[in-house]
Order: structure tokens, then sequence, then C-alpha cells
């Protein structure tokens, strides 16, 4: 009994030691905004499943040369356009079929790539692939941390009270960035997040 009663006032001591640690520290989160050079991967399904009509007349070799004529008289490269025909034959169509990519580091040359319409071609989703080096990491870290303490600072003033040094931060972000871009979402600028923790004074 005296070790169950023992065993209460510890938790209950602990529960009121974390509860007065809670009231003396202030957690906030902190970010930066950031803009890096990137690769930009367009996938288009060029696929006889695409075909609606003159599908006794169409191959798969018209609808790549076709598209690939449309490309170069907008312009574009041909040379950057790449085949993935296991990344088709992995989306079970039942017709013949293959993926084509397009990468390029510029955002108009990839709206460019987009705006070409040819027969047997849809899209299947465009991409932004970039990595940060161990030094933007650390700069943009520095700048989040910033950006949280300006805002615990103005909540403790608030409060009548101050802030002291930074006890935890948490940092989650990764140095490779591999996201889709669809409709609304920022094209090459992204944020980094950190969470931290200050002394509240």
């Amino acid at each position: 009994m005296k070790t169950y009663v023992a065993s209460l006032l510890a938790l209950f001591s602990f529960g009121i030691l974390a509860a007065q640690d809670n009231m003396n520290s202030i957690n906030t989160t902190g970010n930066h905004t950031f803009e890096v050079p990137a690769d930009f991967t367009s996938k288009m399904i060029v696929s006889l499943s695409n075909v609606y009509y003159d599908t006794q007349t169409m191959d798969l070799d018209a609808i790549k040369t076709t598209y690939r004529e449309k490309l170069s008289k907008a312009g574009l490269d041909i040379s950057k356009l790449k085949e993935d025909d296991l990344a088709y034959a992995l989306m079970g169509y039942d017709k013949e079929g293959t993926i084509m990519t397009y990468t390029t580091t510029s955002l108009d040359e990839m709206q460019q790539f987009l705006e070409v319409r040819s027969m047997g071609v849809s899209r299947s989703d465009t991409v932004m692939e970039a990595e940060l080096t161990d030094a933007q990491m650390t700069d943009f870290a520095v700048l989040a941390i910033e950006n949280a303490r300006k805002k615990a600072q103005a909540i403790a003033v608030k409060m009548g009270r101050n802030i002291g040094k930074a006890i935890y931060i948490s940092d989650n972000n990764t140095k490779e960035i591999n996201e889709s871009i669809y409709f609304g979402s920022p094209m090459n600028k992204r944020t980094y997040y950190v969470n931290v923790s200050f002394e509240l004074l």
C-alpha cells in the first residue's frame, strides 16, 4: 500500500513539474520561404487508348511521330523527350502505349510543352525536383528560427513577459524536394518550417 501511495505521489509531483515547465516555455513555429533552381518534369500518356476515332488506321508510331513533330514545331528540344515503357505497363492500359517525359529547368519552357496538344496524348502529372545543400539548410533553419523567435517575443509581450534562449528545436525538413505541381500550388518556391520552444521569463 505504501509503495502504491509513493508511486502516486511521484506521478503527481512529475505532473506538477511538467506543468510548471510548460508555464515557463513558449512554443512557436517559424518559417522561411525560399526559391531554389529546380527541374520540372511532365509525364504524358501516349496511348491508343486515348484515340477515340480512326482507331483502325492509327498506330502508336504514328501517334508518337505526330506528337514529336508538333513539339518541334513549337520550338521545343525533342532530345529532352524520354520514353518509359515500363511506367506505362504498370498503369494497366489494355492498348499499346508509352509514357513520354520532358524535363527542363525553365517554367516558361514547361508551360510551352504543356500547351502542345496532339491526338492520343494526355497529361499524367508534372513534378518539381530540387536538392538543398547543407549550407542552404543551415541558412534557412537560422532564418526560420529567427522568425519563430519574433513570434514568441510578440506573444510574450502580450503576456507581460519576455523570452530567453531556445530550449528545443525540431527540424523535419529534407534535402530532397520532389512534389507534384498542380493548379494553385507555388512553382519553385517552398517554405522551410521549424518548431521551437523558448524560455518564458
